[in-house]
């Protein structure tokens, strides 16, 4: 008789298809990158989702929410639809809502062509907007309207620093959106080790929801994100470049190289939680 022996990765990838198995299949799914404090590393993020998707050769529909610092229009608007969203503007996060029901109905335009369907959402909130996505959430009936009349689940990914504040944020997030979104925590690791977040890996608040949401069956996922050395995340806003532009040019071997080992390094990350991101059944390379 021979013995099986279980590595620590077949123990992981147990870990994940139990989390994978938890998550109910929706037909669209709408990602809301926040984190509320400038610098934590939102559009970091949405940079290497959306350049997931493109490379997936997903169809979505980007909104960039952060107008003073606008890097998904800058880096990504000649690649793939990337929207402007000014959510301050008084009656522009209601005429948000009411445009995604057209472009996930899209109707036939004056010469008869067939728009096709969307189902895959991605916004970027700028800082200091919680107020306004609490008002939003609660005045609106925003996540229940998008569940039951699109079968639209909502992804908070929330990206965190090593700081109180961070936790804070996550905690307050929590508080007014509960178990009706699922949520991915995001340790930007430009702030230090994965061990370094105390404040997060230690808090007795965050534990509670973590196991409010295990109760719920709801997915509550935490990942690192890569730290990309300063000179090439420089040389990229330099340049105006998406990540996949930085594989490609030739001019500094050194970028390339430390720019195709964070993208690997961030899609191997993601995907535990790629049932939360809109990557449902999609090989992630």
């Amino acid at each position: 008789m021979t013995d099986t022996i279980t590595t620590k990765a077949d123990i992981q990838a147990q870990d994940t298809n139990k989390k994978e198995q938890l998550i109910k299949k929706y037909s669209r799914r709408l990602v809301i990158v926040t984190g509320d404090k400038g610098g934590v590393g939102k559009s970091t993020f949405a940079r290497g989702l959306v350049q997931t998707y493109i490379d997936a050769q997903l169809r979505f529909v980007g909104f960039d929410a952060d107008i003073s610092n606008s890097q998904l229009v800058r880096f990504y608007g000649e690649h793939c639809s990337i929207e402007p969203l000014n959510i301050f503007k008084n009656g522009n996060i209601d005429k948000f809502f009411d445009g995604l029901k057209k472009k996930i109905y899209p109707e036939p335009n004056q010469d008869g062509y067939q728009p096709k369907e969307e189902s895959r959402f991605l916004l970027e909130l700028p800082p200091q907007s919680r107020i306004i996505l609490q008002r939003f959430i609660q005045g609106m009936d925003f996540l229940e309207t998008a569940e039951t009349d699109y079968d639209m689940r909502v992804t908070m990914v929330v990206v965190i620093s090593r700081i109180s504040d961070s936790v804070n944020q996550l905690i307050n997030l929590h508080s007014f959106c509960g178990q009706r979104v699922d949520y991915l925590v995001v340790k930007n690791l430009f702030f230090g080790e994965e061990e370094e977040f105390t404040r997060y890996n230690k808090s007795i608040e965050i534990a509670e929801i973590r196991n409010e949401m295990e109760k719920d069956k709801s997915p509550f996922i935490t990942i690192n994100m890569p730290e990309l050395i300063e000179h090439a995340y420089d040389y990229l806003d330099e340049k105006n470049m998406t990540f996949k532009q930085g594989m490609e040019q030739k001019d500094l071997p050194s970028v390339k190289g430390r720019v195709t080992s964070w993208l690997r390094t961030f899609k191997e990350e993601i995907k535990p939680a790629q049932g939360i991101l809109g990557l449902d059944d999609v090989k992630i390379s």
